[in-house]
């Protein structure tokens, strides 16, 4: 793996792990509570996009994997931390698999839908691709501290 690819994975993992942290910080019921504004997301909601987003951006589009996938019901998600943690944990792994083959292979999906980014997908390049996805998981990771600050306070 070249220090480019490296550093970006390094980068998203961090990410990872202060998300991973928020959420044990809260607990199974604090991690669905949200701010008292319109618009705020719970941070269960904030990390359980995070996992779909990286799927859609590097699984679906980037290797071609039929991932399901609700955008508008991201934001809603539900459910218990274990499994929550449990689905990052895999994500993580599946990251480094789906970088590698993207950086190899190019992406493969060009015509998925699933995003509503601003972007012109038949011209991306797989390394745009690796950076949106970690400058995601770094706004949101930032987003969630927020949140958890706020909760707390």
């Amino acid at each position: 793996m070249d220090s480019w690819t490296a550093a970006a994975l390094d980068t998203a993992d961090t990410c990872w792990t202060g998300m991973v942290a928020v959420l044990e910080e809260l607990t199974d019921s604090g991690v669905h509570r949200r701010l008292p504004v319109d618009g705020s997301n719970s941070p269960y909601a904030v990390a359980h996009h995070c996992v779909e987003m990286t799927r859609w951006w590097l699984g679906t589009f980037g290797c071609g994997l039929a991932l399901p996938r609700d955008r508008a019901a991201e934001f809603e998600a539900t459910g218990s931390l274990p499994e929550l943690l449990a689905r990052i944990r895999s994500t993580r792994t599946d990251m480094i698999t789906w970088t590698e083959q993207i950086l190899r292979d190019g992406i493969v999906a060009r015509d998925a839908t699933g995003t509503t980014a601003d972007v012109d997908l038949a011209t991306v390049s797989p390394q745009w691709v690796i950076l949106h996805v970690v400058h995601e998981l770094a706004q949101h990771l930032g987003q969630m501290q927020v949140t958890r600050d706020m909760l707390r306070a």
